[in-house]
């Protein structure tokens, strides 16, 4: 292995360059192994080849007669359990998070519109959400969503069939079906020149152009984050989060179980005063159908209603916006060991 670093790339649970990592485990030349997961997955979710990454690990360096400990592996993932892999150093650039105040506008909230819900990426969780939100309460939500299916030169990678696997609802299928007919949904029109369905816009930096949509939020009460770690023991929040707090507005978060608790543990308040957030103790579709029935609730509010709502919040979004400017690497982490 000779002192090899492999950077992963991961979605979701999948390796995407599982051969170049088997090459770089087995290779004969003495030496230690980095593999580097510059993202947030639990380590104990994502699969090498159909199997668990961490016991296809195990297997290989046993079957090998290579020593666990010289195979270190970085992850971004700021709960990862350290006890399934001898080697493990967990880091943290907090700056896609932080960095938010760089880009931030005046508070000027004049709510139009009871949700934001903002997309670039699809992603199951956030195909699934997107298409309620279209569905139930598209007079009542600013929605953008740049993925696709009328580039016929790329993939659509909408995810519509993880969707259906997770949840065989028909009332999920038909909203989402009507939903991906409506797409690409951009918030400024002239976004659609930018939109080469990868994604979101990224021409000016790969998680600072999501941050520039913040002049929206003066617009909304409530975001819905849709974060991108979300399965087993993970926490990785990221501009997704950091633009709700920077603004001034509160969320409601799809992440992994505990997001809520984590963000709490650091330091930051969350809603439980005007909501339930019992939606934190779980994952996956069934977290999704416990933030849907807040989110009815908060539907049948009017916007002046809302408007007075968040005069009430504000010293919860003042403490949230002042904290979120003083963090460093080794304040989230100590505060979450």
């Amino acid at each position: 292995m000779n002192g090899t670093q492999i950077k992963l790339a991961i979605t979701e649970d999948k390796i995407h360059n599982e051969y170049e990592l088997i090459d770089a485990i087995t290779d004969p030349m003495e030496g230690s192994l980095e593999i580097i997961v510059d993202e947030g997955p639990d380590l104990s979710v994502i699969k090498l080849f159909g199997r668990s990454f961490i016991k296809s690990l195990q297997m290989l360096t046993d079957n090998l007669g290579i020593p666990k400990k010289i195979i270190k592996i970085t992850t971004f993932n700021l709960v990862q359990d350290l006890s399934v892999w001898p080697n493990i150093e967990i880091q943290h650039p907090v700056e896609y998070f932080t960095a938010a105040d760089r880009f931030e506008v005046p508070l000027d909230k004049k709510i139009q519109k009871h949700f934001g819900l903002f997309v670039g990426t699809s992603r199951w969780h956030r195909l699934y959400m997107a298409g309620m939100m279209h569905g139930l309460y598209k007079d009542k939500t600013m929605l953008s969503f740049w993925q696709h299916h009328l580039n016929n030169s790329l993939p659509a990678n909408l995810r519509m069939d993880d969707v259906m696997l997770k949840d065989a609802n028909e009332s999920v299928r038909e909203h989402m079906i009507n939903f991906v007919k409506q797409l690409p949904l951009h918030l400024d029109p002239n976004d659609i020149k930018l939109n080469l369905n990868t994604g979101a816009d990224i021409t000016r930096g790969d998680w600072e152009t999501p941050y520039e949509i913040l002049p929206y939020y003066n617009s909304i009460f409530m975001d819905i984050v849709c974060e991108t770690w979300h399965e087993g023991q993970c926490f990785l929040p990221n501009e997704k989060t950091g633009r709700p707090i920077i603004a001034r507005t509160p969320f409601i978060a799809y992440a992994g179980k505990g997001f809520l608790k984590n963000l709490r543990k650091i330091g930051f308040m969350t809603f439980d005063r005007w909501w339930s957030e019992d939606y934190d103790d779980h994952e996956g579709v069934q977290r999704i159908q416990y933030m849907l029935r807040e989110i009815k609730k908060i539907s049948g509010s009017s916007v002046d209603r809302l408007q007075e709502i968040h005069q009430e919040m504000l010293p919860t979004l003042q403490h949230n916006y002042e904290l979120i400017k003083t963090l460093t690497p080794k304040i989230m982490l100590d505060n979450l060991s």
